[in-house]
């Protein structure tokens, strides 16, 4: 990191006399000069000239962001640190004129700079680290410029509200060692496809979080939001499900669970599933049933026999499709999908080329299967009794293997 130091002159003087002897001076100085000292004693005038020759490094000089009439993404980034602290009532439109530079040098005057009223980079980290007013990235149809500085003890945050269905982009443009992560409302790292594109699995508040691993210095990001425009109204995750934004965990309690589901789907059909039904056999065996909605099957685990205390609650989700609605209408294809656009009906050859090594096969009583796993959870893709070709179609996407 560059940052600016002001030049600091140490000048040190010890003066001593005695009687009408002649006076003894002492300089001391950081620069190569010709220091002279005047002292009087007893009406008596004495000078002593003293010559003391040092060596002076130079540090580099800040490297110049902008200057007036410039028009670009900088500029409205700086602008807005300005405006942030109050150095100037400025339009931030990216168009560097005579009132920016008028902040530019108010800014510099106030933290002992050299007022050129030409924003450096070294001004730019300063005004970073005071202004604590979040920047909102707020995208339209095309990808906006993010500049900012990235610092190892503290990352720079931007909020970005995002839909349910559409797929974030973030590209450095600039910028070594970045560590960048997009984060939900409550912290949690949003997954990534390919380390830049970020499926939204529910509308909310987001994060773009940016750091390094190594020195402090500017970057830039291009970043982009695409429509969910033909995104599935059910997203599936390794740790739930999804409607519309609403998310159902796996291991949420079952009594409110259920009434959520019926909640947001204003229909919905209660019935037993003959799967899970164990009938309580075995004492030891955990209770299982199931609602059948429009060709998707939600689990419930629990509880036992023989700790009835043991809350009951949502284990796995099932769809088999196509699907049809309460009125028999079929249901368009991708109703029901993954966080990558993969749902019943897509082939292992699909499959293969948007999770590429991730997905593993295997296979169980119900037939042969692709897994993915994610943070120890999983989701598993199968294609039926007989083992599956590329051509081979997705027949039923679960939250957990059956095996």
């Amino acid at each position: 990191m560059r940052r600016f130091l002001a030049p600091i002159l140490a000048l040190t003087l010890i003066a001593g006399a005695c009687g009408d002897d002649d006076a003894a001076t002492t300089t001391t100085t950081t620069e190569t000069t010709v220091a002279e000292t005047t002292t009087t004693v007893s009406d008596t005038t004495t000078t002593t000239v003293g010559e003391t020759t040092t060596t002076s490094s130079t540090l580099p000089a800040s490297p110049i962001l902008a200057s007036q009439g410039d028009e670009n993404d900088t500029v409205a980034t700086i602008q807005f640190l300005l405006d942030c602290l109050g150095y100037g009532d400025l339009t931030i439109d990216g168009e560097f004129g005579a009132a920016t530079t008028a902040a530019v040098k108010k800014a510099q005057e106030a933290l002992g700079l050299e007022a050129t009223g030409n924003p450096t980079e070294d001004l730019f980290a300063v005004l970073w680290r005071t202004c604590t007013q979040a920047r909102i990235i707020d995208p339209g149809d095309d990808p906006v410029t993010v500049i900012g500085y990235a610092d190892p003890g503290a990352p720079e945050v931007f909020p970005i509200p995002l839909i349910f269905g559409s797929t974030l982009t973030v590209q450095v443009i600039s910028g070594e060692g970045l560590l960048l992560l997009v984060k939900t409302d409550d912290g949690t790292p949003l997954a990534t496809v390919d380390g830049t594109s970020f499926p939204v699995p529910a509308s909310g508040d987001y994060t773009i979080e940016v750091g390094t691993e190594g020195e402090p210095g500017m970057f830039t990001l291009e970043v982009g939001v695409t429509s969910g425009e033909g995104a599935g109204d059910w997203i599936i995750t390794t740790d739930g499900v999804s409607y519309k934004g609403t998310k159902f965990p796996l291991g949420t309690a079952a009594g409110p669970m259920i009434t959520k589901i019926f909640e947001v789907l204003g229909h919905g059909v209660r019935s037993d599933f003959g799967e899970f039904d164990t009938g309580w056999d075995d004492p030891a065996q955990p209770g299982f049933r199931g609602i059948l909605i429009e060709g998707m099957a939600f689990l419930f685990f629990g509880p036992t026999p023989a700790d009835p205390g043991i809350p009951e609650t949502f284990g796995r989700f099932r769809y088999v499709g196509p699907s049809f609605d309460k009125d028999g209408n079929p249901r368009p294809a991708g109703w029901v999908q993954t966080l990558s656009g993969i749902t019943v009906g897509n082939t292992l050859a699909d499959l293969k080329e948007t999770y590429g090594s991730s997905v593993k096969p295997g296979s169980d009583t119900v037939g042969h299967y692709y897994r993915y796993a994610s943070s120890g959870k999983e989701v598993c893709f199968y294609f039926g009794k007989t083992a599956p070709t590329d051509a081979t179609q997705i027949v039923e996407i679960s939250t957990q293997c059956r095996g």
